[in-house]
């Protein structure tokens, strides 16, 4: 009786949130829908996506998805792309500009593109996204999504390419706004973890909150502390917990691409958004502007980005790191008209103060907590910190880890370096926390005996690292795995990797008709193909490239793939030649400098000389 009592209140609150303006309104409570109806070993398991992992669509006025000349939806995340509009606001003045060598209308077009691309996800003064969008939401389990729905969360974490022991009436993807009210989405993450408990019939779930969805993990620990009776394990996968330092630096303005001499000379090729050679050829084409005109245009542009995007979204403050905090909300919410942003954003700061905290009460409540972290990967550089500590590319290691320590990208600990063994939760004093390439000290993270370390991996390649999936697919579904000892197929010092070269090299591989080669060719095939699947699978090969560079060799042998050109074009000698000599002068430019820096000298030595 009190059970089905506990439903029927279940089912009235859900009808009532159902015609409520919530957004969790969609979260239904039903019977179980789970064959074991609660009883069985596993426990239901919700992922908390990271950045940009949920699908955010554009609506019209009644709410309707709006559907692109395919007939798919159009995503609303980071912004909404409307080509046609673009060239009707920024082509005649870029023209104008172009003609002239000055800004005209040039900079406020750009604005105009940033407030109509991005403005899609703008927030009000409340901090509530008042655009036509919506977040595809899941309120079931894997089992009951369609093909559709699970294709959409296979393209952000690829699931499909994967075996889980975990049933899928057991599996939940939350899916958010990453623009989204933080408040917001932290409470509808609890609302979450009751359905699923609801559906399931489970009393406990396991969540694993990912890169940015640690805020979120991070935020309802610390506004909803009766949480902790509802959970399992977490299994934190390179956790945003202390911010990102791209974030801090835009929100304090050290930008770094706003520098016109490192615009011109290395900052596309260093943020490795593009190759060599593409980004060497941005740079000569860039020149056809003057460099007060284009990074004027730029700055204009990010301004606008920062100012009435980004810092009225609670959910990208979330990310500023705490150090960052306080000078960035008093440069940019210190007016009485962003007061009730403010107070939002403070109080996800006082649970950025107390997350580790909140997270070493996890663990004294019996809570099995785990952690992935990645380093040795400089930070993108967007802004002045890119590389001042050890990093995964969007994210800094002291955040990731909670609090290990290392030695800057490219750079070992000091020789003679002892573990300093801070944390609390090393169930051994004479466990070696410090990583194989004395880079890391993870005795200083929260949890040294439960956090896996890997080296190189790039922060928004992380689903593409079969090793970190396979850990976290086999931590959800099994219990034998305490720490970072239990298992040698999973060691707590690895290498990064993203397996998407090797995976096509193998598929090509096996659709080999082999008959059609010389039985040199065919054994050479066999063999690379053999080594590549062993090495894939081996969760802790460091030879994966040497694997998939064999197989790769051997399909351009026989004709499979074309060899790629490495080489440099020449736009890689253009550009820093033309940097060298005119600095970031755009090509208008360039006669005055000669003029003034060559010709007016010689003249000058030759007047000199004729007047002896």
């Amino acid at each position: 009786m009190k059970k089905s009592f506990k439903k029927l209140i279940a089912l009235i609150l859900c009808a009532a949130m159902l015609v409520s303006v919530a957004s969790i309104g969609s979260f239904a409570a039903e019977e179980p829908g789970t064959e074991c109806n609660g009883e069985c070993e596993y426990y239901p398991t919700v992922i908390i996506p990271g950045l940009g992992q949920s699908s955010v669509c554009v609506t019209d006025d009644e709410g309707n998805f709006l559907l692109n000349k395919d007939g798919k939806k159009i995503s609303a995340f980071p912004a909404y792309i409307q080509i046609g509009d673009i060239i009707k606001k920024a082509a005649v003045p870029l023209i104008l500009s172009l003609l002239t060598q000055k800004d005209i209308g040039l900079s406020n077009a750009l604005k105009e593109v940033i407030r109509s691309c991005f403005g899609i996800n703008q927030a009000d003064l409340n901090a509530q996204i008042v655009t036509n969008v919506k977040v595809e939401k899941f309120p079931y389990s894997f089992a009951e999504c369609s093909e559709y729905e699970m294709s959409i969360i296979n393209s952000h974490i690829p699931f499909n390419k994967y075996d889980t022991d975990l049933p899928y009436d057991h599996l939940y993807y939350f899916s958010y706004n990453s623009f989204g009210n933080h408040i917001q989405m932290a409470n509808e993450l609890y609302d979450y973890i009751q359905m699923v408990k609801e559906q399931t019939g489970h009393d406990k779930v396991n969540i694993v909150p990912i890169s940015q969805g640690g805020t979120i993990a991070s935020a309802m620990f610390e506004y909803r502390p009766e949480i902790y009776d509802d959970l399992h394990k977490v299994i934190f996968i390179v956790p945003c917990l202390d911010g990102s330092r791209i974030i801090g630096d835009v929100f304090n303005d050290r930008i770094t691409f706003t520098n016109a001499d490192y615009l011109y000379n290395g900052f596309l090729e260093e943020s490795r958004l593009l190759d060599r050679n593409t980004a060497r050829l941005i740079e000569v084409v860039a020149r056809i502007l003057p460099d007060d005109v284009l990074v004027g245009a730029l700055s204009g542009a990010v301004d606008v980005l920062v100012n009435e995007i980004m810092t009225r979204s609670t959910s990208m403050w979330a990310m500023c790191p705490s150090a960052d905090y306080p000078t960035a909300s008093e440069k940019y919410l210190s007016s009485p008209d962003r007061a009730k942003i403010k107070e939002q954003t403070d109080k996800y700061y006082n649970a950025q103060l107390h997350c580790k905290a909140n997270i070493q009460k996890l663990v004294d409540n019996g809570i099995q907590v785990f952690n992935v972290a990645q380093y040795n990967y400089a930070m993108i550089n967007v802004g002045e910190n890119w590389n001042t500590e050890n990093a995964d590319y969007i994210i800094q290691l002291d955040s990731t880890s909670m609090g290990a320590h290392a030695a800057n990208c490219g750079e070992t600990l000091p020789e003679g370096y002892k573990q300093a063994n801070t944390s609390p939760n090393c169930s051994d004093p004479t466990h070696n926390h410090i990583s194989p390439d004395n880079v890391v000290d993870a005795s200083t993270g929260l949890l040294p005996d439960h956090t896996w370390y890997f080296e190189g991996q790039r922060h928004d390649l992380t689903q593409h690292n079969n090793i970190i999936l396979e850990t976290a697919f086999y931590l959800i579904a099994h219990d034998d795995v305490t720490d970072v000892y239990s298992d040698p197929r999973f060691p707590q010092f690895n290498k990064g990797r993203d397996v998407r070269i090797i995976e096509s090299a193998i598929e090509q591989a096996k659709a080999v008709d082999t008959s059609t080669l010389s039985a040199a060719d065919a054994d050479a095939l066999k063999n690379a193909l053999a080594v590549a699947e062993a090495t894939l699978a081996d969760t802790s090969s460091t030879n994966l490239d040497k694997a998939c560079e064999d197989l790769t060799a051997v399909l351009v042998k026989i004709g499979v793939m074309e060899a790629v050109d490495t080489s440099d074009n020449i736009f890689t000698k253009i550009s820093p030649f033309l940097f060298s000599l005119f600095g970031p002068n755009g090509f208008s430019e360039m006669p005055g400098i000669i003029i003034d820096t060559v010709i007016k000298p010689l003249f000058s030595s030759a007047s000199s000389i004729l007047s002896r």
